[in-house]
C-alpha cells in the first residue's frame, strides 16, 4: 500500500480540516425528505427530526454531533447518501479536533468496503444486493476533491491508530485509493 500524507507534523490537523472544508464548501443540503432513506425502527425518525432544517453543517456544535439522534449519537449510520455526504465535514472533522464521542465516520466509510464484508447480503426488503454495492453507491457522488479529503482523513486516522487498523486500511486499499488514483494522474475520479 503507498504512504499517505507525508506532512503529519504539528499543524497538519488544521490543513486536513481546511482541506475538508474545502471539499465540502458547496455540497447543497439534501431536504428535510432526504435525510435518511430507512423506516426501520425509531432512530430514522428521530433523525429526520434531529436534522430537520439543519442547513449548514458548519453550525452544528459536537454536542449535538454526539448525541444525535435523539441520544442514540448513532446519526453517521442512517444518514442517507446525500445527506451523509452534506453532514459528514462537521463529524470529520469533530473527530480530528478530538471531540466526537460517537461512533467514528471511519466506520460508515470503511467497514463496507472490505473484501471480509462488501460481500454480505442486503435483505431484499431494503433493496436487496450487498454491503458493498449499497456502499459504493453512498460514495459514487463524491468528486475528486471530496475523494482526497475521505483518503487524507483516513490516512489521518490510520496513523492515529498506529497503523493498526486492517478496516482503515483495506478500504483505502480497495476503494478509496482506487476512486482517488484517477486524480492522482490529472483524471477525473
Amino acid at each position: 500500500m503507498s504512504e499517505g500524507p507525508q506532512s503529519r507534523g504539528q499543524g497538519f490537523g488544521e490543513q486536513l480540516i481546511a482541506l475538508i472544508e474545502d471539499a465540502f464548501a458547496e455540497v447543497q443540503y439534501p431536504g428535510d425528505d432526504r435525510l435518511t432513506d430507512s423506516t426501520y425502527g425509531e432512530e430514522p425518525a428521530a433523525l429526520a427530526e434531529d436534522f430537520r432544517g439543519r442547513t449548514d453543517w458548519r453550525e452544528l456544535d459536537v454536542a449535538f454531533l454526539n448525541q444525535a439522534p435523539d441520544g442514540w449519537g448513532t446519526a453517521l449510520s442512517f444518514f442517507s447518501a446525500a445527506a451523509l455526504r452534506f453532514y459528514l465535514p462537521a463529524y470529520l472533522i469533530a473527530d480530528i479536533r478530538g471531540e466526537l464521542e460517537c461512533g467514528g465516520p471511519e466506520s460508515r466509510l470503511c467497514t463496507f468496503l472490505t473484501p471480509q464484508a462488501e460481500g454480505q447480503k442486503v435483505a431484499k426488503v431494503w433493496g436487496g444486493g450487498t454491503m458493498g454495492e449499497h456502499s459504493r453507491a453512498d460514495f459514487a457522488d463524491y468528486n475528486a476533491k471530496q475523494v482526497c479529503a475521505v483518503v487524507a482523513y483516513l490516512w489521518w486516522k490510520l496513523d492515529a491508530s498506529g497503523g493498526l487498523d486492517p478496516t482503515i486500511e483495506q478500504a483505502l486499499e480497495h476503494y478509496w485509493l482506487v476512486r482517488e488514483q484517477p486524480q492522482r494522474d490529472g483524471g477525473k475520479s
